[in-house]
């Protein structure tokens, strides 16, 4: 395996040191005992014992060291050497503390370098300084002026008079804790070469370790070049201080965190939860290039990519980081599927509950992307196209198909064996040619182009199989790590806080998440339930294949965890199957009263796994039941009916206690998540009580009410490209628009804008040929808008949003053949197309440069710009109007209609000629 680029870069070589703040707090412990047992001894001459005498007999002692006349004078130096080693020894603890926690953060006002004539406005650049330090998702630091501490021990005690006792020990007390940690300040610069004009000096000065460092970082603008220094300030204070500790930044503890790194990640988070996912899966690739072995921007990532309905991509990012926590993918196979017979094997996670804990988000989000199967086998049996990208997808499912085969074997023994045959199962005579059997078969049934239906539905058992597997080990190693970590003593923090709540309390992670109930949730309730769903539906095309009589004594794939509850719940639409299901899951829940590793009470994961539950049980009816159930009309209900609608008002009673417990933010940050993307959840949206459970919880428009299907993933995503090429459309328009009116430009400023343009073009080309699920292609779009004009988009508010309701509400039609149409309109006479024209310009462009001409004439610029600006006004209006022909017409004009460089330039390079092919007017 190659080294990890990351490992490289994690030296220890920030000046800023790391704080021992352990080691001093046991010092000053040490210390303070010493000085007490010294003034006991010297506090009065009988030792006596009495409780009662111990603190005037202490405070007498302390007293004789500073103007005692009844001890002698070497006891006396003796005390005042062995006091002021325990303040020394306290002061360098709260210099630690304060520094670790972090203290109070002095952001200074910049200082103006520049020598423009028009200065920077500093105090706007100061303050957003300020806010992105202030807004970090790390940690809150405290933006206040302060002064600068004593940096030695001697400036600490300075005129401290030892002799006046009344006076010392409060002075001594007040110096003793520095008011100030860190303090930044930067100096505003500019350079006259490069894209990156504007640069800021930052320093960040460490008080509490005596260190500082400084660097210099650029940008295109000066918003942007704080940005970056804040960045840097946050990727130099991560190493040393609490929330290195914490994830996913464990590991670049006391090591240098690369600010890009930093930035990747903290850009992913914000684009995620502003819904516009495909920049986030951008950033989330570039932060895992900084570091690829990170689990926990590994499972972030993966999230994204299932609300995309990506599911194989998700399923491949998980499967690659399950072994991050420092074992093999030997010894996690083994783990996971041999029974429990080595202690040391099975307490893992005892002794190391951080590396559960970084690994833990990865292995859940893995377990639930396997128990959604229906998803996984859809897209793995797709049939793609030909293209560069289908063929990079091709080798993606080939390479995850060998890691299936290798983990999840063990679940396909029975459906191998049975398919051989009993004469030939029992040759069979070794555990080695039952795994081989077992292998061989599972990847037969991968290969795409073999499998039938029925080959289809044994991979999705299968699947479900290896969910329910992964589950229950998952359950067992939370345990143990929670054990480790004591998490019961959270109950005593929250308990401290509520009886005595401080005037500033930094919010701080735990170090196991509470959801030890969502797991025995999924573990003994969905994962059985989803299994039972599976395996119904198989029997309507083959019956379940009974394992033959075999000589193999099997030893690794007897820990089948999943055998226990796989007949658990009846598939059958009775009355009893729904009692079943719900007295399975109140017992599941009632399980977590004498839990001592969970919190108190119950989280709104619990409510919203337990509503999923019931949401899955609603497969069990038939159609023609689901179909009576989502009717409003109450007369006339069969049992079964009644039973489906009840089984609806179970699940929205729960998804309703899920609301009321989770934060309003949240909930309205996964609105799109139980709307539309929930797979769990198909069923219950089209019943009417969700519909009213919708109305409540996220009003909507009046349409809400009307008899409409629900909308899947890939609707919206369709109406998503549509409204992000309109809005594409719209930002180019004007971008062009308004520098046709900005008068004569630099040669160089006009190549640069027409090297965007291309890549505009070409990524709206790749777009334009579909599949439009490729987030790749969306994003390098959205990246070549934002470069024309970055300050045009931003306020644009461009991209807009992912999976609005806005899209529900839309109907677009066949996105795919219009945007087919539109690039064969491009593709028509590919000499004269906007992306080509973009070439010969830029092109000629270049030559210009180095023949020594700085300028084009305002008036070529303005045809130029203006006959862009309508390419891309009529591509807007193509999209908006899709049947009107005439639209069409106009746009297979304009994109084809672009100036052309005359050739006279390479003969007179002193002026540079139009050449317009066709008429004017578009």
């Amino acid at each position: 395996m190659a080294k990890r680029p990351g490992k490289l870069s994690r030296t220890p070589t920030s000046p800023l040191l790391v704080p021992r703040v352990a080691a001093w707090r046991r010092a000053a412990v040490a210390t303070t005992l010493g000085v007490l047992a010294a003034a006991w001894w010297a506090g009065d001459a009988t030792h006596t014992w009495v409780a009662g005498e111990v603190a005037p007999r202490i405070l007498s002692g302390l007293a004789a060291f500073f103007g005692g006349s009844h001890i002698s004078p070497g006891l006396r130096l003796g005390g005042l050497l062995l006091v002021l080693l325990a303040i020394y020894v306290w002061w360098r603890a709260t210099r630690s503390a304060l520094g670790y926690q972090p203290g109070p953060v002095d952001v200074q006002q910049l200082i103006d370098a520049t020598s423009d004539a028009t200065p920077p406005p500093v105090e706007d650049l100061t303050s957003h300084l300020r806010m992105q330090l202030s807004e970090s998702s790390l940690y809150p630091p405290t933006t206040v002026p302060a002064e600068a501490p004593p940096t030695s021990f001697l400036d600490l005690l300075g005129d401290v008079d030892l002799e006046k006792f009344g006076t010392a020990i409060p002075r001594l007390l007040s110096r003793l804790r520095p008011k100030l940690a860190y303090r930044i300040s930067g100096v505003l610069r500019v350079r006259e070469h490069g894209t990156e004009p504007y640069g800021i000096t930052v320093t960040l000065t460490a008080y509490v370790f005596s260190g500082a460092r400084a660097t210099t970082v650029w940008g295109r603008d000066w918003e942007q070049a704080t940005s970056r220094a804040a960045y840097w300030v946050v990727a130099s204070l991560l190493p040393v201080t609490s929330a290195g500790k914490r994830p996913p930044w464990r590991q670049w503890w006391a090591r240098e965190l690369p600010p890009e790194l930093l930035r990747a990640y903290q850009e992913a988070k914000s684009l995620s939860s502003r819904q516009r996912y495909d920049e986030a899966l951008q950033r989330y690739d570039d932060a895992l290039k900084y570091d690829p072995q990170n689990p926990y921007i590994r499972a972030e990532f993966a999230g994204v990519q299932e609300k995309l309905e990506l599911a194989l991509d998700a399923l491949d990012t998980c499967q690659r980081g399950l072994t991050l926590d420092g074992q093999t993918a030997d010894r996690y196979n083994n783990r996971l599927w041999v029974r429990w017979r080595l202690p040391p094997r099975r307490f893992r996670y005892l002794c190391h509950p951080h590396r559960f804990q970084e690994v833990r988000g990865l292995r859940y989000r893995n377990a639930i992307i396997l128990g959604t199967s229906e998803r996984v086998v859809e897209e793995w049996y797709r049939i793609e196209g030909e293209g560069p990208a289908d063929d990079e997808r091709h080798r993606m499912r080939n390479d995850l198909r060998r890691v299936l085969v290798e983990r999840y074997w063990p679940a396909a023994v029975d459906f191998a064996l049975a398919d051989e045959g009993p004469r030939a199962a029992a040759m069979n005579d070794t555990q080695h040619e039952v795994e081989r059997a077992a292998r061989d078969w599972l990847d037969k049934q991968l290969t795409p182009k073999r499998a039938n239906d029925v080959a289809q539905q044994q991979v999705r058992v299968v699947l479900q199989r290896a969910s329910a597997q992964e589950l229950y080990r998952l359950v067992q190693d939370d345990l143990l790590a929670r054990l480790a970590g004591c998490t019961w003593l959270l109950w005593l923090r929250q308990l401290i806080r509520l009886l005595w709540p401080p005037s500033y309390a930094q919010g701080s992670a735990s170090s196991l998440p509470s959801t030890h109930v969502t797991l025995v949730i999924n573990r003994d309730v969905w994962a059985p339930l989803r299994l039972t769903w599976a395996v119904s539906d198989l029997l309507k095309q083959r019956e379940m294949p009974k394992l033959p009589p075999y000589h193999a004594k099997p030893h690794r794939w007897c820990g089948r965890a999943y055998s226990r509850h796989e007949k658990e719940f009846s598939w059958s639409a009775t009355a009893l199957a729904s009692e079943k299901i719900e007295t399975r899951l109140r017992s599941a829940l009632k399980r977590r009263i004498w839990r001592p590793f969970s919190w108190p009470s119950l989280e709104w994961q619990d409510h919203y796994n337990a509503a999923c539950v019931y949401a899955v049980a609603m497969h069990r009816f038939p159609a023609e039941v689901q179909s009576a159930g989502d009717e409003s009309a109450e007369d006339e209900s069969t049992p079964q009916v009644l039973d489906y609608r009840h089984q609806a008002e179970l699940a929205v009673e729960q998804l309703e206690k899920a609301v009321l417990r989770a934060e309003s933010g949240f909930t309205m940050l996964e609105r799109s998540w139980m709307l539309f993307e929930d797979p769990d959840l198909n069923l219950l949206r089209r019943a009417p009580v969700f519909l009213n459970f919708e109305r409540t919880t996220y009003p909507r428009a009046p349409r809400v009410d009307q008899e409409r299907p629900r909308s899947t993933v890939r609707h919206l995503k369709d109406s998503y490209v549509r409204r992000l090429l309109i809005d594409a459309a719209h930002v180019m328009e004007q971008t062009w628009q308004r520098r046709s009116r900005n008068g004569p430009v630099t040669i160089e400023a006009l190549s640069d804008w027409l090297h965007t343009e291309e890549k505009a073009w070409d990524h709206f080309l790749t777009l334009a040929h579909g599949p439009h699920d490729r987030w790749a292609a969306r994003a390098n779009l959205i990246q070549a808008v934002q470069q024309s004009d970055p300050i045009a988009t931003a306020h644009a508010e461009f991209p807009p949003r992912m999976l609005q309701d806005i899209d529900a509400e839309a109907d677009d039609g066949s996105l795919a053949e219009l945007l087919k149409s539109m690039a064969a309109d491009l593709e028509e006479n590919e000499k004269n197309s906007t992306a080509m024209r973009c070439h010969d310009w830029y092109t000629i462009l270049d030559d210009a440069i180095a023949a020594g001409v700085t300028q084009m004439p305002s008036a070529k610029i303005h045809t130029l710009c203006t006959q862009y600006a309508a390419a891309w006004l009529r591509l807007g209006t193509r999209l908006r109007l899709a049947e009107d022909v005439e639209t069409a017409v106009k746009f297979r004009e304009a994109v084809h209609r672009i100036p052309e460089p005359a050739p006279e330039f390479v003969k007179n390079p002193d002026s540079i000629s139009i050449r317009v092919s066709g008429t004017q007017g578009v």
